[in-house]
Order: C-alpha cells, then structure tokens, then sequence
C-alpha cells in the first residue's frame, strides 16, 4: 500500500497564515482602491502595496473583481463602527427612547460620517460616487446595508412611536430612510471643502424640521 505524499518541509499547511495573508491583501487592495480608484487599479498594485510577489494575489483571488466584495466589507465595517460607536449596541434597545435622544443619535452620526469625509476622503468618495456604478450585484449590496441601517434606525424611531413622543402618522420604515438619507447632505459638503459652520447650520436646520415633523402634539410643550 502507498503511504499518502508528504508534504514538503518548506510550505507547510497553515491555515492560520493564510488567513493572515488573504486579510493582508483585502486591506492592501482597500488602500489602492480607495487612493487611485477602482478602475484604475490593477492586481499588480495590490501586490506591490503589500510588497509580495504578482502571483501571490491569484493564489487567493481569481481577479480584481473577486477580492471588491471583500473590500467593501472592510471598508463598510470600519465605516459603521466608527458611524455608530455605542448606539447599536443591543443592550441600548431595552430601554426607551424619546425623540430628543433619538435625534441626538443622529446628529452625532453626521459628525462621525464628516469626520470621516474629512480624514479619509477617498473612502467616502469611493462609496458614493464609484463603487455604486461598477455592476448590478454591487448595487444590490450597497442598498441592503442602506436598508439594514434605515431599519435600525426605524427601531429606534418605533421605540420612540410606542413611547409616545411621535406622530401617530408616521410611517417609522419611511422616516428610518429619511433620516439616513439627510445624513449624505453635509457629507457632501465637507468633500467640496465646507467647514465646520457650515455642518452646524445644516445639523440646525434639520434637526429643527425633525423634532417640529416627528414630535407628537401631546409632547410639545
């Protein structure tokens, strides 16, 4: 009987290791995408901002296409953990909201998301501007983390609904999106350069329309 071959003693199995290596690609192609663009870029970019060999990429991705689903969601994770901080932590929806804190989520919200526009430019131009329009499977994704963040922000509002400190006509999946797409406006703005007076005139101004839209007549005083 033939014993099984074994394998050589320079390229041992771990596991481990390649993880660590497909990890280091996705955020070597993250920078380059998000820096020279993804058109732009080309395989041969990834694995020279890792410094490895050409072939290395095609050991864990069949093109450049193949390793974008992963960037995204590098990219998104970071963006919605540094978005987020504490709000959507589960332990925050045991107890009830009112209308005020609810729009104190989503002013800090814009701050973050600025923040961001401001540091990392190329990030926020990527998923606004580029990546939307590379292919119908893409889109997709992108508009259902738009609506998972537009649901959970209608928790928050639907909390607020049973508190009784809405409108009874609001719709809370409705204003769930509203209140996800008026987070785009001064995020816009700080890409063309706007600074901070500006983002406080508009948070002003939407959180005056919100509180007067959203407020129920028996909380106002």
């Amino acid at each position: 009987m033939t014993e099984p071959a074994k394998r050589g003693p320079g390229r041992p199995r771990n596991e481990q290791h390649t993880e660590r290596r497909r990890r280091e690609l996705i955020e070597a192609a993250y920078r380059v995408f998000t820096t020279k663009g993804y058109a732009a870029a080309t395989a041969a970019d990834i694995t020279a901002e890792l410094g490895v060999g050409y072939g290395t990429f095609y050991r864990y991705f069949d093109s450049k296409r193949a390793v974008l689903d992963d960037v995204v969601d590098f990219g998104l994770d970071r963006l919605i953990t540094q978005i987020a901080g504490d709000a959507f932590d589960p332990s925050s929806f045991e107890r009830e909201i009112t209308l005020d804190e609810l729009v104190e989520v989503w002013t800090d919200a814009v701050e973050r998301m600025c923040h961001i526009a401001e540091s990392e430019p190329s990030l926020m131009q990527a998923l606004l501007f580029e990546l939307p329009g590379i292919d119908d499977e893409l889109n997709t994704r992108i508009l259902g983390l738009g609506g998972i963040l537009s649901a959970t922000v209608g928790r928050f509002l639907s909390r607020a609904a049973d508190a009784g400190v809405l409108r009874d006509d609001v719709n809370t999946e409705d204003a769930g999106w509203m209140l996800l797409a008026l987070t785009i406006p001064p995020v816009m703005r700080t890409l063309q350069g706007r600074g901070h007076e500006d983002r406080r005139r508009y948070v002003e101004t939407a959180t005056a329309v919100l509180t007067r839209g959203l407020r129920g007549s028996e909380t106002h005083n």
